[in-house]
């Protein structure tokens, strides 16, 4: 998974607390209700059966994660299945690198079956690494769904557009697979409940819908590492003051950036790097202030000047790539950008002067 904590790195780690923190907290709250409520029923026969349709198409399970479904026992009792009065709730066959060394986990396709369980609320099937085929048009009819993850898998096909039925969904994780098409425009109306977007590390394309910008209540939005294009909508404003962290590096978005990015006021991590952007830095970039910890506008095709003022807005800055673009005129003086090196500016920006580049000529000076 893609973005990047500080320049030129990956931020693999950052991304990967927010994924398993709020998952601990989804099977957490459902660990919960089982203990209060106990499962007092066996699961009903189609519920069933739905998971040994889905154990049948899987060619390989060497790690023997679906070693006791069997018809002839409760499904309740299965590994990685959570039941709530005699319902499956829970269905979560990530891998324990604790357990599984084999490096391929289960293979086979992803199909339809699982879709026949209607109170499920978790499905994570991420990191398996060989599930194949689409995202089954049917994911829509779990209505109930509150935690979706598929990723890093082998996953073909567009995202269905009945992904926007999942109106209790707040965590969505398509991204990792070599999924095409566009983001389907019923994204939107998944609506206030969504909290996270990974649809990155795919072969998306097309344009951020503007139904995307109508979830307001997102807190990390990445689509980095795709082939999405088009300008960046003056829209993603509407995604703050919620939003910690905006990846849509390593695309192919043009245009210049939108003032509206200073509406951004949590973020903490703001990365569109390597893309085609062109203009000049948005100064009111420095209204998102003491709590951007990391920026990355590198590898684009932006010109003028760094806004001087940064150096006093953006005061919890910590990591900065400005390189790769054409920028010119001082590098703004003082905390926090006397402490970033040449690497924040160079290779490129031809035009830069000033502390940790060599110093800028009267003429040059503001």
């Amino acid at each position: 998974m893609g973005g990047r904590l500080y320049s030129g790195s990956s931020s693999t780690m950052t991304e990967l607390l927010l994924v398993l923190g709020f998952g601990f907290w989804v099977i957490q709250s459902i660990v919960a209700v089982k203990a209060d409520g106990g499962t007092t029923h066996e699961c009903p026969a189609a519920e069933r059966d739905a998971l040994l349709a889905f154990k049948a198409g899987i060619k390989e399970d060497p790690s023997g994660q679906l070693s006791n479904w069997v018809a002839s026992t409760d499904c309740c009792t299965w590994s990685n299945i959570l039941c709530r009065d005699g319902h499956v709730i829970s269905l979560d066959l990530r891998p324990d690198p604790a357990f599984d060394n084999s490096g391929i986990f289960l293979t086979g396709p992803l199909g339809s079956s699982l879709c026949n369980l209607p109170e499920l609320e978790v499905l994570d099937v991420s990191e398996m690494q060989n599930l194949t085929g689409p995202i089954p048009t049917a994911i829509g009819n779990l209505k109930n769904l509150l935690h979706l993850d598929v990723r890093d898998n082998k996953l073909t096909g567009s995202i269905p557009s009945t992904v926007g039925n999942l109106k209790k969904l707040n965590f969505l994780s398509l991204g990792g697979n070599p999924i095409t098409g566009v983001i389907p425009s019923s994204i939107g109306n998944i609506g206030a409940s969504l909290n996270y977007i990974f649809l990155g590390d795919s072969s998306l394309s097309g344009i951020i819908p503007n139904s995307l910008y109508g979830l307001t209540n997102l807190t990390d939005l990445f689509l980095e590492n795709s082939r999405l294009s088009g300008p960046l909508s003056p829209l993603v404003g509407n995604l703050g003051p919620t939003l910690l962290v905006l990846d849509i590096s390593s695309n192919k978005f043009t245009g210049p950036l939108p003032s509206t990015l200073g509406k951004l006021t949590s973020v903490f991590l703001l990365d569109v790097s390597s893309n085609s952007f062109i203009g000049s830095i948005p100064p009111s970039i420095g209204n998102i202030g003491h709590t951007l910890f990391n920026l990355e506008l590198y590898n684009n095709k932006l010109t003028g000047t760094i806004p001087p003022k940064f150096a006093k807005q953006l005061t919890g800055l910590a990591a900065l790539g400005l390189q790769g673009n054409l920028l010119t005129g001082p590098i703004p003086q003082g905390a926090p950008f006397s402490s970033f090196g040449v690497d924040s500016f160079t290779p490129g920006n031809p035009g830069l002067c000033g502390h940790p580049l060599p110093a800028c000529s009267k003429h040059r000076k503001l």
